[in-house]
């Protein structure tokens, strides 16, 4: 990535990013530390890679911008330590890793990074991350400070230590969340009591996207908060059906289960399943022009048959990491059927799992 030769004189905007390799690959695009208009300083907290990343920073392949290194403004071995060196103070603070829940409390994990009871003084959240109904609790932990929910395409993965491989998209939808709810078998989306809040959701965003294009994400994308909500719908039927299916029929990746016959046809009814679902909770007769079918999402995938992509979850169980089936199974599977709809093929799939990850635990999972 080209950068100027000297620094720009202009006030620079930080961000904080949790990293997980979506937030090392539009971290990497967002620093401009040099830029003669807008530069933009990118500060990371990595975990189990941060003595490397500190050091060296990451090495980036990409297929949309080449290959390149990134090397952050600063390197944090976790939020507390981020907490205490928070200058210049931040504009943004992003979550891209895994929704653990049960396991690790996001807004909690966060807490020390928000130390002003004022909002004009708090950086703005943004989550990056899988699932529905994930903003909530940073909701209720934050009342004043403004969210931002993201959804994004790109695959992207650590292929080896510093190393992040981006392997398709760059496409990222972003919307405010003031105050969405699935509630009494309907939606609310509240008209927000605080105008600042709401004026301050606007702007932020705005300056996201003009950063993000900055940094040649063309494909950001800025949606309604309801809207928003329809597109995190979306993906998931991409992601429930895709993730878990990889690791129950053995570890194949995504162009290997199109390419059976049988397996494609269950992707297919997963898929059908999510869509009708939300469909029902936000009051469609079916999904809006621009929404991929089914068929359209599987035949883009038949496309990439020479590619040997693995979904982040099959990832995750193969290095015996947590699995995200709460984000993206259970808190669906609960949300549809208070509005009277059995997602019956993600409950089988959950039932599955949540007994494979409790035979891991004890030593006696077989996959």
């Amino acid at each position: 990535m080209s950068t100027q030769s000297q620094p720009s004189t202009s006030k620079p905007d930080p961000i904080h990013i949790l990293i997980g390799a979506i937030g090392a690959f539009y971290g990497s695009r967002l620093h401009q530390p040099n830029h003669p208009q807008r530069p933009v300083l990118v500060s990371l907290t990595c975990r189990s890679n941060y003595k490397h990343v500190s050091s060296n920073g990451l090495s980036m392949k990409t297929r949309s911008f080449g290959d390149y290194e990134f090397k952050p403004y600063r390197v944090y071995s976790s939020v507390i330590s981020a907490s205490k060196n928070n200058s210049p103070k931040w504009d943004f603070v992003i979550l891209c890793t895994k929704v653990l829940i049960g396991d690790i409390n996001d807004s909690e994990i966060l807490l020390p990074l928000f130390n002003s009871t004022t909002q004009s003084s708090n950086p703005t959240i943004v989550l990056i991350q899988n699932g529905v109904g994930i903003e909530t609790i940073h909701r209720q932990r934050f009342p004043n400070v403004p969210i931002i929910s993201g959804v994004t395409v790109v695959n992207a993965e650590q292929i080896e230590l510093g190393v992040v491989r981006q392997n398709r998209w760059t496409r990222i939808s972003l919307g405010s969340f003031l105050e969405f709810e699935y509630d009494d078998q309907k939606i609310k989306s509240k008209t927000h009591q605080n105008s600042e809040l709401e004026t301050k959701s606007t702007h932020q965003i705005d300056l996201l996207v003009e950063l993000l294009k900055q940094g040649g994400i063309k494909d950001a994308e800025v949606y309604s908060e309801r809207d928003l909500q329809l597109v995190r719908w979306h993906k998931l039927a991409i992601n429930a059906s895709m993730n878990p299916s990889s690791i129950l029929c053995g570890g194949l990746t995504n162009p290997e289960m199109v390419a059976d016959p049988a397996i494609r046809i269950h992707l297919t009814e997963c898929m059908k399943e999510v869509l009708r679902a939300a469909c029902v909770i936000f009051q469609l007769e079916s999904m809006p022009t621009g929404f991929a079918s089914p068929e359209e999402i599987l035949e883009s995938i038949t496309r990439a048959k020479g590619e040997a992509i693995k979904p982040s979850m099959l990832v995750d169980w193969e290095q015996n990491r947590p699995l995200e089936i709460e984000a993206i199974l259970a808190i669906p599977i609960r949300i549809a059927k208070r509005f009277g709809v059995e997602l019956n093929r993600l409950q089988s799939m959950y039932a599955f799992l949540n007994q494979l990850q409790r035979q891991r635990t004890h030593g006696s999972a077989k996959l």
